[in-house]
């Protein structure tokens, strides 16, 4: 008989979260929310490390080697070249796994309650930390515990996003079987000077860069598809509902993109 492993004594696993959109949705929000999330063997975290000071070497020249990187920043329209780096850099990460969620504004709409950006926040906050705890879970290797690091939100009471999650994770609402003892608890919310956070913000950009873009354009998405290989995936292989999750029944938002096909096929 197999004794139980206290999820406490399993080997752990980075995980970075940061967000691309706003939360509003008045007809003059952003037509998407997103939040990504950057998963990483503890082992391996120095690939997050490696990755975040090059792009930072190449970015600032050598001047100011410390200083963050920001996708809105740093990334922007005319730097394609840094795009494609930043891409680049961020494929190469052997063993990095990625979930997005995305909350298309006219979904949110559609429910009243998304009209409050702390409940905005605080959802899809649970929606992104359910397949944290699902993937650590089922991690390739055997099960491993998640430290859970976030992107720290202006104007945002996280202490509340807490007590929200708090009350999931006692099962006062329906959460289908989530192993939330796979995420060490509480997460926490950090400054950009992390640099699993500032990998996060930029694979969210790249995430923005598909979906502003036309959705007959396969040029948008170009760069967003040299990280496909990491999107966590079930064990069938399915990625809806898993490494991508889609707010409200309505798929099309993404499924419709001339790029999905290739996005999804792993």
């Amino acid at each position: 008989m197999t004794t139980p492993v206290h999820p406490g004594a399993l080997p752990k696993l980075s995980v970075y979260v940061d967000e691309t959109g706003d939360r509003g949705i008045s007809d003059k929000a952003s037509p998407f929310f997103a939040m990504t999330a950057l998963m990483v063997p503890a082992e391996d975290d120095w690939t997050v490390r490696y990755a975040a000071a090059g792009l930072r070497s190449v970015i600032h020249g050598g001047e100011r080697p410390q200083k963050p990187l920001h996708w809105v920043d740093h990334f922007k329209r005319k730097h394609a070249d840094r795009r494609l780096m930043a891409a680049t850099a961020l494929a190469l990460m052997p063993s990095a796994r990625v979930v997005h969620v995305i909350v298309p504004k006219d979904a949110a709409r559609a429910s009243p309650g998304m009209a409050n950006t702390g409940r905005f926040y605080n959802y899809t906050t649970r929606l992104l930390l359910e397949r944290v705890a699902y993937a650590a879970k089922q991690w390739e290797g055997g099960p491993r515990l998640a430290i859970v690091r976030l992107g720290a939100v202006k104007g945002m009471d996280h202490a509340d996003t807490v007590s929200y999650l708090d009350f999931i994770r006692q099962r006062r609402v329906e959460t289908w079987g989530v192993p939330w003892q796979h995420i060490k608890w509480p997460p926490v919310w950090m400054g950009t000077d992390w640099d699993g956070i500032q990998l996060a913000d930029l694979h969210a950009g790249l995430l923005n860069c598909a979906l502003s873009g036309d959705p007959a354009d396969d040029a948008c998405a170009s760069n967003l598809l040299l990280c496909k290989h990491q999107l966590y995936r079930s064990h069938s292989g399915r990625l809806l509902g898993y490494g991508v999750k889609l707010v409200g029944s309505e798929t099309s938002f993404v499924t419709s993109r001339c790029w999905w096909e290739k996005w999804s096929v792993a």
